[in-house]
């Protein structure tokens, strides 16, 4: 019995089935499942809140334009906003920087470059030109200088 052609269909099947996911605008699931981590797209944080099975109650109620990355199983976070909000003084305090986003974000600020963070819960946020950018995991030290810790 001649499988040759079995063989030669099953490997070019194996080649050709990640190319057309990748061409054909399924990235998303390739991220999902190669990488572990999901792209985020919210109007506003009505959008975030319903949208999102993670938590972030540093977000301003004037939030828009969210964008970011996340772990598919919620340990890291990264998200950009804008917002014309101050952050919840009950929620976030300004402390030293000891961390920093484990997912770089198109048009976020160089966050190696800045000394300080406000700490917000598990949160860490900067200041951008128009809005927010927040990661989670924070270091412990910035998280006890919350005042939602």
């Amino acid at each position: 019995m001649n499988t040759r052609p079995l063989v030669r269909a099953l490997a070019l099947g194996a080649v050709l089935l990640p190319a057309a996911l990748l061409a054909t605008g399924c990235s998303s699931l390739v991220d999902r499942v190669l990488y572990k981590e999901i792209e985020l797209s919210f109007d506003d944080r009505d959008a975030l809140v319903k949208g999102w099975d993670q938590e972030a109650p540093w977000v301003p109620a004037d939030a828009s334009h969210i964008t970011g990355t996340a772990s598919v199983d919620g340990t890291n976070a990264a998200v950009l906003l804008r917002s014309d909000a101050d952050l919840d003084p009950e929620l976030c305090a300004e402390t030293s920087r000891r961390s920093a986003p484990v997912y770089a974000l198109t048009d976020a600020p160089a966050v190696y470059e800045m000394d300080t963070v406000f700490a917000c819960g598990d949160w860490s946020v900067v200041a951008t030109d128009d809005g927010w950018l927040g990661w989670t995991p924070n270091h412990p030290e910035e998280a006890a200088a919350s005042p939602a810790a």
